[in-house]
């Protein structure tokens, strides 16, 4: 019988996506183990059909209701309970928060990875594990730093080029997102580019006005199509960048993330900000543009060549600030350092074939 492993990464879409290549990796070195992964409710249907995770297990912490303490204890010794019937021999903790150590801690695994403490977002998450990933040295990206939690378990990083995000598509979800595109004249053979202009950080918001520049831009050197794509409470701001445009752009009906990511698949370009769909475009080996702000793209930004990103280095730089008074560092990004910078990808894009 081959090891029990409990992968644990709750947070949004692109954390999810973030710690692909280190279950991935994990399945590498034990081709025999069951894997399951603990995620949250919405990132978690990234996962199925996944052929490296065993079993996804929801733990939807938001929902606890944390003004009735007596259900709060009740369903977190629930949840606890679930996890420790999984009878994992390892936990990973690919999170490094108080609540992610507890749910490792709470497996019974006897081995438990996790972030030292110098890079833990919660230092206090190491008093719930047993080994930790040295931190690495110099710049790296959020990838790399998941990818050290395999040495405490004596495997080594796969090579830059073999780092893989296992995506599945199901059939009827290929076939949905195909139909969709071409009721709405966007397939046929054009050059199309989706546009997702919301953030859930208002730092990462980039201006309504110079997404709708950048569209009509892309028409124009494209001669193709554009989508402009929403999630929750972000349709509004969608629907002020289509309204703003000069020419055609349609918007995106409502959709599941696996719906969603159905449609970047059969995109050719992707333009957004620091966000999950941004690093779902990314991981799905789409052409991005991405516009940062407050975060630093070097750590956070689009994983894969051929990319662009804009960015403009400030003293603050780095602040990873969900609020600020003026939002300086991206409102510097300009819509014709956007258009000159989408205009270089496309041309590489053509290049490539």
């Amino acid at each position: 019988m081959g090891e029990r492993i409990l992968l644990v990464r709750l947070g949004a879409i692109g954390d999810v996506i973030h710690t692909l290549p280190l279950a991935a990796a994990i399945r590498d070195a034990y081709p025999s183990a069951e894997i399951f992964w603990a995620a949250a409710p919405g990132p978690g249907l990234l996962l199925e059909g996944n052929p490296d995770i065993d079993r996804v297990f929801t733990v939807d912490t938001r929902a606890w209701p944390k003004e009735d303490p007596l259900k709060l204890v009740a369903l977190a010794r629930s949840c606890l309970r679930s996890l420790r019937s999984l009878r994992a021999d390892i936990a990973v903790d690919a999170q490094g928060l108080i609540k992610s150590g507890i749910i490792v801690w709470a497996s019974g695994a006897g081995t438990r990875v996790g972030f030292d403490h110098s890079v833990c977002r919660e230092g206090l998450n190491v008093v719930f594990t047993t080994h930790w990933a040295p931190p690495i040295e110099g710049p790296h990206h959020v990838v790399e730093k998941n990818l050290s939690l395999l040495a405490p378990l004596g495997i080594e990083p796969p090579p830059a080029d073999s780092i893989r995000f296992p995506l599945m598509e199901r059939a009827e979800e290929g076939e949905g997102a195909a139909s969709y595109l071409r009721r709405e004249g966007l397939a046929g053979g054009r050059p199309l580019m989706i546009m997702h202009p919301g953030a859930g950080w208002e730092t990462k918001r980039w201006e309504a006005g110079r997404y709708a520049a950048l569209g009509d831009a892309w028409l124009e050197l494209s001669k193709g199509n554009l989508l402009i794509t929403w999630g929750p409470g972000e349709e509004e701001t969608a629907r002020r960048v289509a309204g703003a445009m000069r020419g055609p752009a349609t918007l995106a009906p409502p959709t599941d993330i696996r719906q969603f990511a159905a449609l970047i698949r059969r995109s050719d370009v992707f333009t957004g900000g620091d966000t999950g769909p941004l690093h779902l475009a990314a991981a799905l080996g789409v052409r991005c543009l991405a516009l940062f702000g407050p975060t630093d793209p070097g750590r956070n930004g689009p994983w894969g060549e051929g990319h662009a990103v804009l960015h403009r280095r400030l003293a603050c730089s780095g602040c990873y600030g969900r609020t600020c008074p003026d939002v300086e560092c991206l409102d510097r990004i300009g819509e014709n350092d956007a258009i000159r910078a989408l205009r270089r990808l496309w041309e590489g894009h053509e290049k490539s074939g």
